[in-house]
This record gives structure tokens, C-alpha cells and sequence, in this order.
């Protein structure tokens, strides 16, 4: 999905000029009003004039876009969302080789039918970042296999222990450039990384 705009809301009584970002998952208001809206309690989308409106949760959301970028909000909110499997481009014929171990259901899920277990026969590298020494073990893996691309994921959130910069600022110091981003779960993200190509 990935749009976004910036609108002025009404909502539960507030009339702001927000940053309003539709993801997969779900809208998120910045600025003067502050929301998270899951996509699974979100009904009766429509377009009314300039305004986007919608319910979530049953309470209503107007968004003053444009008429024109109401239209385009209203047609990707009737797309189902992508699953997990197609946004990190894995299944039964593009495999995946995990490093590290995951409980999280929503990531073991998407990779069901798509985990290899040997590098060399993989599509995809995924690996499960809880700290540097896992970003070591990461790319030592990837630089056996430099063709492939490698997803880093991780905890969102002030709470985790590495976050984007972290695993960033490690990944291009060793000739990676980030390409993709999307959300695993309530708890995970994840970045994809290649290989920068050389100039010379």
C-alpha cells in the first residue's frame, strides 16, 4: 500500500491537520492527533466529496484529501492486504534460509512452506536479529552467498534490543544497501539488504 498524505482528521471530536500513512495493516495519524487504526476493524469506506470516510472500530474517521486521493485511499483499503509470504517474497519455489530461531507466529506462518535448510539452496536469506553477534553471524552467512538478498529482522520499538539504525549502520559499513521494508508482526519489522554493486 504505502501511501501517504497529509490531511486534515476528524476524529472523536478532534479537527487536526495530520500526517496520515496507509499501510498494509493499517492507518496511522501523526501530528496533532496520534492513532494506530488495524485495518481489520475499518468499514463502510467511502468517498464524499474532497473526504475520505471510513469507521474503525465503529467510531468515525474523515480525512480531507482530495477527491482525487480519497478515490485512491477508498480502492486500496478494498484490496485485501498483502500476505506476509508475498511482501518478503518467499513460497515453495523461492525458499528461504533462516538463521537464528523465532516465536513469532505470524513470521512462522508466512515461511511454512518456504524454508530450505542449506544456504546454497536458498532464494533468501532471513535472519533473526536480537543483538550484533546475531548481525555477525547474518553476514558471515551472506558473504557465502553474495548473489542472494538477505532480510534482517527485528524488534520494533523503544524496547528492543537493536533497532533500524543499528542494523543499518552495520549493513552498509560492510557493503549493503537496504532496498525493502515491511512489518512481520505486531512485535517484528523487517529490511531487506543486497549488495551495493561496485562503481569501479
Amino acid at each position: 500500500m504505502g501511501r501517504e498524505a497529509v490531511a486534515v482528521a476528524r476524529w472523536r471530536g478532534e479537527v487536526e491537520e495530520v500526517k496520515a500513512l496507509l499501510e498494509s495493516q493499517e492507518i496511522i495519524l501523526r501530528g496533532a492527533i496520534k492513532t494506530r487504526l488495524p485495518r481489520s476493524g475499518i468499514s463502510m469506506i467511502a468517498v464524499e466529496g474532497d473526504d475520505l470516510t471510513l469507521r474503525s472500530d465503529g467510531e468515525p474517521l474523515v480525512l480531507e484529501l482530495g477527491a482525487k486521493e480519497a478515490a485512491k485511499w477508498r480502492d486500496a483499503l478494498g484490496k485485501p492486504p498483502p500476505s506476509l509470504t508475498s511482501k518478503l517474497g518467499v513460497g515453495p519455489d523461492s525458499r528461504a534460509f533462516v538463521i537464528g530461531q523465532t516465536d513469532d507466529a505470524e513470521l512462522i506462518g508466512a515461511l511454512a512452506e518456504a524454508v530450505c535448510f542449506s544456504p546454497s539452496e536458498a532464494s533468501v536469506l532471513l535472519a533473526i536479529i536480537e543483538g550484533e553477534a546475531d548481525l555477525i553471524s547474518a553476514f558471515s552467512i551472506a558473504m557465502e552467498q553474495p548473489k542472494n538478498l538477505i532480510w534482517c529482522v527485528y524488534q520494533k520499538g523503544k524496547g528492543a534490543h537493536i533497532g533500524d539504525t543499528a542494523v543499518r549502520a552495520f549493513m552498509r559499513e560492510r557493503g549493503y544497501i537496504d532496498n525493502k521494508s515491511c512489518a512481520v508482526s505486531t512485535q517484528l519489522t523487517a529490511t531487506r539488504y543486497g549488495r551495493k554493486e561496485r562503481q569501479d
